[in-house]
């Protein structure tokens, strides 16, 4: 069985002995390319930016001062701490 639309179905009695009809480019295209397209991917672009500009705000609001997973950072005692007192 062949692959191809174009070409009349040779089992259906109103289609028998047809020949396909040459198509252009421009019918065999699908849709067209152009604003069209281009309108409903800036769309699309500027309601993530909406969601997703609130979402951030929301979760840097939430975040902890000072989160659990960096190292405190201690510091060394000064050397005339660790200098045995004479007396």
């Amino acid at each position: 069985m062949t692959s191809r639309t174009d070409l009349p179905d040779s089992t259906a009695r109103h289609t028998r002995g047809m020949k396909p009809e040459p198509v252009t480019p421009t019918e065999a295209r699908q849709g067209f390319r152009g604003r069209p397209v281009l309108i409903v991917l800036l769309a699309g672009i500027v309601l993530a930016m909406l969601v997703w500009i609130p979402a951030e705000w929301w979760g840097n609001s939430i975040a902890p001062e000072s989160p659990s997973n960096q190292p405190v950072q201690e510091t060394a005692p000064s050397p005339a701490e660790n200098t045995p007192v004479q007396g």
